[in-house]
């Protein structure tokens, strides 16, 4: 590394007097305290890595390993009635489970994706609904918007809307583990 690309400028303000008293008190030079304080912080880092995200793509698939896990009776039962809840296999629940884990993404039941692809057509719907009334305009045309029209152009965005709330809200609850008293 070059000698002027070892230096690190700091402005320090108002903390500058303090932290100069504080390293007399400790016997170090401000910059040897700053310096000291960055290896630490580096060390820790490298003992403590940060864990990996994990993703995978339809473009990337990788050859699948069969693993084994036991589960007790009840943890079984709840698994399965996940599943069924959610209109997948047991499988395909436990792997969602492992894959938000590891990736802090969700993973959409078959529910959920049908209610987002619903949402999605109404969305669209809406979309061409304000290019018609867009259009309209721009052609110098008097295009009546009458509050009927307001109004359901407003319950398509609230239905659109809580179509994507529901889902994000079953994502994020399917996995939290709830203590039962």
């Amino acid at each position: 590394m070059e000698k002027k690309n070892a230096y690190l400028n700091v402005y320090l303000g108002p903390v500058k007097e303090p932290w100069a008293n504080y390293c007399k008190t400790l016997g170090k030079k401000p910059g040897a305290a700053i310096k000291e304080a960055i290896e630490q912080q580096l060390a820790k880092a490298e003992a403590n890595p940060q864990p990996k995200t994990y993703r995978q793509t339809e473009t990337d698939k990788e050859t699948k390993e069969r693993f084994e896990i036991l589960l007790t009776i009840s943890e079984k039962a709840a698994v399965k009635d996940r599943a069924t809840t959610e209109r997948c296999s047991m499988r395909r629940w436990i792997v969602d489970a492992i894959r938000a884990g590891l990736t802090n993404e969700p993973q959409l039941s078959m529910l959920e994706i049908d209610a987002l692809g619903e949402s999605n057509y109404q969305l669209l719907a809406l979309g061409r609904n304000l290019n018609q009334i867009a259009r309209r305009l721009n052609e110098g045309h008097y295009e009546p918007i009458t509050i009927e029209r307001i109004e359901a152009l407003s319950r398509l965005i609230d239905k659109h809307t809580d179509a994507v709330s529901d889902a994000i809200r079953a994502s994020l609850e399917r996995w939290s583990i709830v203590k039962k008293l």
